[in-house]
């Protein structure tokens, strides 16, 4: 999937689908605070008080928006740990499973990131960190492993954690700000592999020469 696309209605037909692509398209494009109830019922064809139905307000739409993405986050995540081979395999295809679940739903993203890093937008309260706090224990966790088994050099887990996170938040802040530049997952993957040269201890430089 290319980077350079900015949305995609991912919901099937039914009026909660309609109602979350619309809440979602919406939230993207013009900001969670701007974003009226009407424009929601309006671009799903809809009235209010279905929307009021199906999820009792604005903000409910909104932390259901929230909890979907939560949700597959967790699943892929999850997906990716019980995953077999070497430790450098394991964490590129645990990145390149979130870098495509990324671009799967990046106008999600666009909001969570105008809200989490924007000024305040009167959005209902969502822990983000649980998101990022899973991501770097699932990531943390893999390289504790390569190190223990002896595939990477010794090092901090820590500090090694947050050198290969590198690659990951520079590819994703550029299929944001610079899409032209399609910055995707081929790049994604190269630049990983770069740093996994660094990370690898002696013995497996040896093999893979």
């Amino acid at each position: 999937m290319e980077a350079t696309r900015t949305a995609l209605v991912h919901h099937d037909d039914s009026v909660p689908g309609r109602l979350m692509t619309s809440a979602i398209a919406l939230f993207a494009r013009k900001g969670y605070a701007a974003t009226t109830v009407r424009e929601i019922v309006e671009a799903a064809g809809v009235t209010k008080p279905v929307l009021y139905y199906h999820f009792g307000s604005k903000e409910g739409i909104f932390l259901a928006m929230m909890g979907e993405a939560l949700r597959e986050f967790e699943a892929t995540a999850t997906g990716a740990l019980g995953t077999r081979g070497s430790a450098e395999e394991r964490i590129l295809r645990f990145f390149d499973s979130m870098f495509a679940l990324m671009l799967e739903h990046l106008d999600v993203m666009r909001v969570l990131e105008a809200i989490y890093y924007g000024p305040p937008q009167g959005a209902p309260f969502f822990d983000f960190e649980v998101i990022h706090k899973r991501f770097i224990e699932i990531l943390g966790r893999l390289i504790r492993e390569g190190v223990e088994s002896g595939e990477f050099r010794p090092g901090d887990p820590d500090d090694l954690t947050w050198a290969i996170l590198g690659p990951f938040e520079v590819v994703r802040g550029m299929s944001f700000s610079h899409p032209e530049m399609d910055f995707g997952r081929d790049t994604l993957a190269r630049l990983l592999k770069v740093v996994f040269e660094g990370l690898r201890a002696a013995h497996e430089k040896e093999l893979v020469q």
